[in-house]
């Protein structure tokens, strides 16, 4: 339907980049997060079965999320990135939900 406007291209600028960043800085904090879990899970001595199966769930939710912020990093390449979906969002929420709920579990 034209208008009879000019179409405006849109001028990125650093927008997309900085999305970008800011998955890859919370991707690298959530495997920090993962680390530290796994090393208060081994402290202290030989790690029970329920502290081994919250480190396995802990591993699994970051590889969960490690795709997610892949994923959405891959379409921050394209010159207008598409929104991120509903599904991608509820992905990353639950991952980091589950990391901190597996989290306090080994502090207890």
């Amino acid at each position: 339907m034209p208008s009879g406007r000019p179409r405006v291209e849109r001028d990125p600028g650093l927008q997309p980049e900085r999305t970008r960043l800011a998955w890859r800085r919370t991707t690298l904090a959530c495997a920090v997060v993962c680390v530290l879990a796994e090393r208060q899970a081994v402290r202290g001595g030989p790690p029970d079965a329920p502290r081994l199966l919250a480190v396995a769930l802990i591993a699994l939710v970051w590889l969960l999320f490690l795709a997610v912020a892949h994923l959405r990093i891959q379409a921050l390449d394209a010159p207008r990135p598409p929104a991120l979906s509903p599904r991608a969002a509820v992905a990353a929420s639950g991952c980091t939900l589950a990391i901190a709920t597996l989290g306090v579990m080994l502090l207890c």
